[in-house]
């Protein structure tokens, strides 16, 4: 059921029972039958427009994250440029030290570019979700909506189980 739906129900439930309770406090037995008739006819009509199976506000599953971050939980974005070559690189950095296996390490704070190749995360481009699993996991950090680090996300119904080891083709993870 979605917030609309509730308060959808809610204002039904005030609107029905106001109406039909301010007639019958003023002695309208016969407009209180009719209000009642009408109000009920209306609501179910705009009920099922809205919120039947086809309606605007139907409850459409909505994949979950609805956003995959650019990083992985708690790291940070940082393009590097690495002395020799012709484009920077996607990488994340951990500020805080987040790592559980300590494959990452923490990111200086004056660090920069020449900053030891532990410090990156590299982003590959194209990359699948199964692929950015396997590399998160092997980090020993979380992705919401990739893996929570111990495994992977199957959008269909939750993980996919745990997974067998760092980097291990195939580890339980979905394809896509």
């Amino acid at each position: 059921m979605n917030i609309y739906e509730v308060i959808f129900i809610i204002a039904s439930i005030l609107i029905g029972g106001g109406g039909t309770y301010y007639f019958v406090s003023q002695g309208q037995y016969i407009a209180t039958i009719l209000f009642l008739i009408g109000s009920i006819l209306v609501l179910v009509i705009y009920g099922l427009l809205w919120f039947g199976p086809s309606g605007e506000y139907a409850g459409k599953k909505v994949p979950w994250p609805p956003v995959i971050n650019t990083c992985p939980d708690y790291l940070t974005y940082f393009k590097r440029t690495v002395s020799g070559s012709s484009s920077p690189t996607d990488t994340c950095v951990d500020r805080t030290g987040v790592s559980r296996n300590g494959s990452i390490t923490v990111f200086p704070p004056d660090g920069n570019s020449n900053s030891p190749d532990s410090c990156f995360f590299v982003l590959k481009k194209g990359a699948s979700k199964a692929d950015l699993c396997k590399e998160t996991i092997a980090a020993g950090l979380t992705w919401e909506g990739i893996t929570d680090g111990e495994s992977c996300f199957n959008p269909a119904g939750g993980s996919t189980g745990p997974a067998t080891g760092p980097a291990v083709p195939g580890a339980n993870c979905p394809s896509t």
